[in-house]
């Protein structure tokens, strides 16, 4: 009887403790990159293909965006670009500023208001400069 009742003892003593927290996973920090005018150009010709006026297409910022803070000597094939973009909608009227993502090694360009978009949009406003070297 003495065994079973430290068995039930045991029992609820580890039944009710908690496992111990895992550590919280340490913040993505993006960092953003300068682009060539002949890149901006070819990132905003990408951006607007999809639009229903590409013509119209407004572009406030365009930049590089990787996790990799170590400037010239980042793997640029890791860079992926942002763009912010206003484009006009069905009823002619422009729709805002939005951001825009082409992910590194990507075809086709992230925007508008999808889950995809909306993590874009988070991923691109985020974005910090890189420290001075």
């Amino acid at each position: 009887m003495k065994k079973l009742a430290l068995s039930l003892i045991f029992i609820s003593v580890t039944a009710c403790s908690t496992p111990p927290r895992p550590e919280p996973a340490k913040p993505l920090i993006l960092y953003r990159y300068p682009m060539s005018e002949n890149a901006v150009k070819l990132a905003h010709t990408m951006a607007s293909y999809d639009l229903k006026d590409p013509d119209s297409a407004k572009f406030r910022d365009t930049f590089f965006v990787t996790p990799d803070s170590r400037g010239e000597a980042r793997d640029k094939s890791k860079d992926s670009w942002c763009i912010e973009i206003n484009g006009k909608n069905s009823y002619g009227a422009y729709a805002g500023f939005s951001w825009a993502l082409l992910p590194a090694g990507g075809k086709s360009v992230i925007m508008g208001s999808s889950p995809a978009g909306v993590i874009a949009s988070q991923l691109c406003a985020s974005a910090i400069y890189p420290p001075a070297a």
